[in-house]
């Protein structure tokens, strides 16, 4: 049986909040939030007003005043899961204390759970009651899965 292992234990690492910068095609997002929010759209312009805000919060505010414009395709929620799970990969492989931390975390249940703003929606985190899908904390036990099997038969997995 699992432990249940809290995402604040790990915040500074997991969370998409973080400061960790990602690269994508040369472009630097301050944060895995910056880089999935500038994904929902299509629009430069409200990309670069999400790139240049100057905190997670504020990337997610911009693009919420903006999402009824976002693209079709993240009404899918295979699609944002898939995006998201792309962008929390590359955060890994682009800061080694990030997969250092995800190590370090063995086999214990990662749960998002939101207790400050903006508040959690149950779909990310695991909800008010603990009855959300949880599927950041989700992304990253499988992320975690995908790295050990790829480092399968090394006696420590961490590199």
């Amino acid at each position: 049986m699992n432990k249940k292992y809290p995402l604040e234990k790990f915040a500074i690492y997991f969370s998409p909040y973080s400061a960790h910068a990602i690269e994508i095609n040369g472009v630097v997002f301050p944060t895995v939030e910056h880089a999935y929010q500038c994904q929902r759209y299509a629009d430069e312009k409200i990309i670069e007003e999400i790139l240049s805000a100057r905190s997670p919060v504020k990337a997610w505010e911009t693009s919420s005043k903006y999402k009824h414009l976002q693209i079709p395709e993240f009404m899918n929620e295979e699609y944002k899961l898939e995006v998201m799970k792309k962008l929390m990969k590359l955060k890994v492989e682009q800061h080694d204390e990030i997969h250092k931390a995800l190590s370090d975390s063995y086999s214990l249940e990662i749960i998002k759970h939101i207790t400050t703003y903006p508040p959690g929606d149950g779909f990310w985190d695991d909800g008010e009651n603990g009855e959300g899908k949880n599927h950041m904390g989700r992304m990253w036990m499988e992320i975690r899965e995908e790295l050990k099997q790829s480092f399968q038969g090394a006696s420590k997995w961490y590199t």
